[in-house]
Formats: C-alpha cells, sequence, structure tokens
C-alpha cells in the first residue's frame, strides 16, 4: 500500500540560527528522518528541505546559511590574500566560490530524481506532483548582518548575485525554469 505525501507536510523551519523570524507556510519536507526521500528509497541523495506548492506548482526551497558562510570567509580571504603564493591564493578562492554552487545544483538535481519518484511510492498526490515541467529553485539565505560595513554587505551581494548566475547557468533548461537566492524575509514577504 502507497503512503499518504500529507503526512510530510509541516510549517517549513529555516533552520538559520539568531533569527527571529517564523515561517507560517506549509511545505513538504524532503529531507531529515521525516522526509519524502526516505520513503522514496533515496535517503543517499542530497535534497532541498522542502517541496512547496503555489499555484498548483511545485517550488523547490532550500534554506542555506550561504550569506553567514560568506560573512565567515570575508576574514578568510583577508588571510587568503596574506598567502605568499599567488597560485595558492586563486586556488583557494576559487574552490570556495565553487563548492556552493556545486553543493545546489546536486541538491536540485537528486531532488528533481526524487520527485519524480513521488506517484511510485504515494497516493492522493495534488497535481502539482503530476506535472514534470521544469521546477523554480528558491534557496533562502540569512538577512545580511547589520553589523557589517557597506563594503562588505556590496561584496557578499556580488557574491550572491554570482551565485546565482552560475548556478542558473548550470540548471536552467528543460528541469529548471529559474533559480533565485532570496533573503529569508524577502521570501516569507513574497509567499505573502
Amino acid at each position: 500500500m502507497k503512503a499518504e505525501l500529507s503526512e510530510h507536510i509541516e510549517i517549513m523551519n529555516h533552520e538559520i540560527s539568531g533569527l527571529g523570524l517564523q515561517m507560517e507556510h506549509q511545505g513538504y519536507r524532503v529531507d531529515g528522518d521525516r522526509g519524502i526521500k526516505k520513503v522514496v528509497h533515496l535517503n543517499n541523495r542530497k535534497s532541498i528541505d522542502y517541496f512547496y506548492v503555489q499555484n498548483n506548482r511545485c517550488i523547490f526551497v532550500e534554506f542555506s546559511d550561504i550569506a553567514r558562510a560568506q560573512e565567515d570567509l570575508l576574514g578568510l580571504s583577508e588571510s587568503i590574500s596574506n598567502m605568499a603564493n599567488p597560485f595558492h591564493q586563486n586556488k583557494l578562492k576559487k574552490l570556495i566560490k565553487n563548492d556552493h554552487r556545486d553543493e545546489m545544483i546536486s541538491k536540485f538535481k537528486d531532488s528533481k530524481d526524487i520527485f519524480i519518484k513521488i506517484p511510485d511510492y504515494f497516493q492522493n498526490i495534488p497535481p502539482a506532483f503530476l506535472q514534470n515541467d521544469a521546477k523554480t529553485f528558491f534557496i533562502v539565505h540569512a538577512p545580511l548582518s547589520e553589523a557589517l560595513t557597506d563594503a562588505n554587505k556590496a561584496e557578499i551581494v556580488r557574491y550572491l548575485s554570482n551565485l546565482s548566475a552560475r548556478i542558473s547557468a548550470c540548471l536552467e533548461d528543460e528541469i529548471c525554469d529559474r533559480v533565485k537566492l532570496i533573503f529569508l524575509d524577502k521570501f516569507i514577504e513574497e509567499l505573502g
């Protein structure tokens, strides 16, 4: 007997520490012990946090600390710049930039595989889960710290914009119609 997909609905938990922002919207949990990926036997795969249904479309939602990680890297950047070998400086900076891109691409692609298997394992599936059209991928991250200088904020925003473009270049085709990196407070506003 197939499982009920509704058993995986919960209020989305952004899991970004230190923020008083609460979510009110429900999504279908993909990862974790109670996640869909466990039921479809793809528990060893990377995945996004939630499938969110809006206007009869399924949106892939990943909550991430990318912006905060970038804040931490601002201090590390100075250390990298002080390295004697410019080759090693560039190599390390490139690895750091590619790490987030590759992780998000893997999460989206593995989540797409999980999504496709839902009809095989669940019953009473909303129509949004039966459409195999291109998916929108929201990567939701913490707002920038007020303690940052304007220059550091600008650097992080530039990094996030470049990251979004690099992820989009790898995903936006028949499997993904749009990649959007968005601050948590803006995401909550956008959901209404």
